[in-house]
């Protein structure tokens, strides 16, 4: 006969019988005898995570329900197209300061935070905390770090919390991986339930695992991807998978989108080239300080990605039309501006643009912070290696 499968989301119907042990495919027909709605199972079935991934989170003080961040006022404003969700670390070299005794930032939450470190020193984790940096390609962007915006630049327990969950991914990178799998299929779900899309955003204010999230391959059980699929309706190729393969079906039908800004160089392992191969819409971010600014940027461009902007502009100044970037080697590249204040969707914006974002507070920052924001004025501004010019 004819069964709903549960792992298809757009609800197609499949020809189902008898199920024998599960074969080695990637989406699994589940017994007929489930047949609640995405919505309904939101509503009335628990989550029962892994005894091993439940246990890991449990280390550091975390539930699933504090892995993803859905509300902030930069995700709600697209809250019409998308749903979208991020995820919070402590970024750069933060986690050594927040760990270290005595250290005294220009703010609460840049100082010495005594539970996380306490937290640390009970796994063993003190040396690692203070080896770890979370922003690699970090210029004074570490300084000005929308980290310390909003209430992340208030709350030492906020801070705290973006702690917990750096040294829960330190730990154990693929474990943490499948508990950020299970948050997503949670929160893939409250979307379905919304006819809406999933937008999810894990570089939120660091890079990840060292591996990069790209790379990170998860031990995926295939008791994993029947338990997702039963309780959230949400598709999962187990095995050894990176999450953009585990989510393969859902990137496919569109009703979930990968999506990151980036500092990384074009090539090697952890760039913008090869975070896009694995499955990621990947948008370039200016570091407007560094050696190699204009050149990166610019080769960025060509390559098709966009180009995140910061641009230090006042409340009700209007937007710039249009970038050029003029590199002291090789030829200038010209290309329209959008919006990125509207929403956080970059997936939905064209190729080769340059995302103009206004600066953001950060408490606490010093001077040198602005350093990475290009002024808001229709003049060449001298780079290191060449010249950004805004045009209104």
């Amino acid at each position: 006969m004819a069964t709903r499968c549960p792992a298809r989301p757009c609800g197609r119907w499949a020809p189902c019988g008898p199920h024998p042990a599960p074969l080695p495919v990637t989406c699994y027909l589940l017994s007929p005898v489930i047949t609640t709605t995405t919505a309904q199972a939101t509503r009335c079935a628990p989550v029962r995570l892994p005894a091993d991934v439940a246990a890991h989170l449990a280390r550091f003080g975390l539930t699933l329900g504090d892995l993803l961040t859905d509300s902030n006022p930069k995700l709600g404003k697209g809250s019409a197209q998308a749903r979208a969700v991020i995820l919070h670390h402590l970024p750069a070299r933060a986690l050594a300061a927040a760990v270290t005794p005595g250290h005294r930032g220009s703010t609460a939450p840049r100082s010495y935070l005594a539970d996380l470190a306490a937290l640390a020193s009970r796994e063993g984790m003190i040396p690692q905390a203070q080896a770890h940096n979370g922003c690699p390609w970090a210029t004074s962007c570490a300084d000005g770090c929308i980290n310390w915006a909003g209430h992340g630049g208030l709350s030492p327990a906020v801070a705290a919390a973006r702690g917990r969950r750096t040294l829960a991914m330190i730990a154990d990178p693929a474990l943490y991986g499948r508990a950020i799998l299970w948050a997503i299929a949670r929160q893939w779900a409250r979307a379905q339930a919304d006819a809406l899309a999933l937008a999810v955003r894990l570089r939120g204010t660091d890079e990840g695992p060292a591996c990069g999230w790209h790379r990170l391959r998860l031990s995926l059980p295939v008791a994993d991807a029947v338990a997702i699929a039963r309780r959230f309706g949400l598709a999962i190729s187990p095995g050894a998978v990176t999450l953009a393969e585990a989510l393969g079906v859902a990137r496919a039908d569109g009703s979930l989108k990968l999506y990151e800004y980036s500092k990384a160089p074009l090539s090697g392992p952890l760039g913008l080239w090869a975070q896009a191969e694995a499955g990621w819409d990947v948008t370039a971010s200016l570091a407007a300080d560094r050696a190699s600014a204009v050149a990166d940027a610019a080769a960025a461009v060509r390559a098709g990605f966009r180009l995140a902007v910061p641009v230090a502009l006042s409340k009700g100044q209007p937007l710039p039309v249009a970038l050029t970037l003029a590199p002291d080697h090789g030829p200038a590249v010209t290309v329209p501006c959008v919006n990125g204040d509207l929403s956080d969707h970059r997936w939905a914006d064209p190729e080769g643009v340059a995302v103009i974002l206004r600066s953001k507070l950060s408490r606490g920052a010093g001077p040198e912070a602005a350093r990475f924001h290009l002024a808001p004025i229709p003049d060449a501004q001298p780079l290191a290696d060449g010249a950004a010019r805004l045009t209104w």
